[in-house]
């Protein structure tokens, strides 16, 4: 039977009673919610510097960890622009009947798309970038240390928010001041934009804020199983962080409903979104819904969006299997070392996943990095809503 385990600090997910008098709108939503509670709490264990990347490990005992207890470490890329990325990375997600997670995080910064200074496709190259490993399994979001096995003592432990706390806290102190912010995550990564964003507000109030969510869609199991966000959510510990007046906004076995109530209250946020029609990994291997179930879900997901804030939600959705375009290689997401990862028994090759790159995804003649940079650069007659049509779903498809 599993056991939960939880300091008396964890367990409480109310907001903290003394919110900073400075904070209004947007910033102050974070600390209203507590999401803010573990910011300037971490504590730099080592650092270093290799080709201009700087690495902090954290100690183990001021509050990030991965997900079997191995040290966090995050890391900081200064840039020629004065604007920031923060990049959080995927890796899968563990709860107590699956798990398929990356368990450690490995210095500096893997060579993605995303994280390339002299990949021209690249929108962010220029920028300075804050790095978040993914190696907790709780999508950037997890307050919980548990017992999987009943022995008394925690076995998997789910520190996201205090992993991305951490590396805010590196963000704001080597990039104080950026006019703009863009927030993008991968898989893992691209859900855990959706309270990052709120995060991410907090410590950067006054720059412009923009997300890039890549696979990142906030459908979940919708209504063949609308309990399951809210047993994710309270198995990792950041329940307690669905805000009180978002009236039903998980009931309906999505998270899209976060999305809706935090873009009502930040008036500047553009959100873009990246997702395939018939996604591998969201929709078959952690949701483990039908092909044409995860299609549904996410058109009729999206389309309420973008019909309630058609200037500031819009997609670049593809036809196929592809599973995010920000990375260019399975690497992105799993590592270079297999004995990182967790599989559950029967789990694919990861190594043969079909991953997008920024320089070769397109919808006509509209290239994905081209939509991307017009995101950031607020150019709306560029970044438009664009949807492929959807094909036959896998295995529906007609004989050439």
């Amino acid at each position: 039977m599993r056991h939960l385990l939880l300091t008396a600090a964890m367990a409480a997910c109310a907001a903290p009673e003394d919110v900073p008098d400075e904070l209004t709108g947007p910033a102050r939503l974070a600390a209203d919610l507590g999401l803010d509670v573990h910011l300037g709490q971490a504590v730099a264990a080592e650092v270093d510097t290799e080709d201009g990347v700087t690495t902090t490990t954290f100690a183990d005992d001021s509050g990030p960890l991965c997900l079997r207890g191995g040290p966090f470490r995050a890391a900081t890329r200064p840039g020629p622009s004065d604007d920031l990325l923060i990049f959080l990375q995927g890796g899968g997600a563990c709860w107590s009947d699956f798990c398929l997670a990356v368990n450690q995080a490995p210095p500096g910064m893997p060579g993605v798309d995303a994280l390339l200074p002299d990949l021209e496709a690249n929108p962010f190259r220029a920028m300075d970038v804050a790095y978040a490993p993914y190696c907790d399994a709780s999508l950037f979001s997890g307050r919980a240390d548990l017992d999987d096995d009943g022995d008394g003592t925690p076995d998997r432990f789910h520190r996201g928010l205090q992993n991305l706390s951490a590396t805010l806290d590196l963000a704001v102190a080597a990039f104080p001041d950026p006019p703009r912010v863009v927030l993008a995550g991968s898989s893992g990564g691209g859900y855990g934009t959706i309270l990052g964003a709120l995060l991410v507000r907090r410590v950067f109030p006054d720059a412009e804020l923009v997300v890039l969510a890549d696979s990142g869609s906030g459908v979940a199991r919708g209504a063949a199983d609308p309990g399951f966000v809210r047993g994710l959510l309270e198995e990792q510990g950041s329940l307690g962080f669905v805000p009180p007046d978002c009236v039903g906004c998980i009931d309906d076995g999505h998270v899209t409903g976060l999305l809706h109530w935090t873009l009502e209250r930040d008036p500047t946020l553009r959100i873009g979104l990246f997702s395939s029609w018939y996604d591998s990994i969201i929709g078959d291997v952690f949701l483990r819904v039908a092909p044409e179930a995860f299609r549904d879900e996410l058109a009729a997901q999206t389309d309420a969006l973008h019909a309630a804030f058609p200037d500031r939600y819009r997609r670049f959705l593809v036809d196929g299997r592809t599973h995010t375009t920000l990375l260019g290689d399975p690497t992105g997401i799993i590592g270079s070392d297999l004995g990182a990862v967790e599989l559950p028994p029967g789990a694919l090759d990861l190594r043969e996943l079909d991953i997008g790159e920024l320089d070769t995804t397109a919808v006509g003649d509209l290239a994905f990095s081209t939509w991307a940079q017009a995101l950031v650069d607020g150019d709306l007659g560029v970044w438009v809503d664009t949807v492929e049509p959807a094909g036959a779903p896998p295995g529906d498809e007609e004989p050439p």
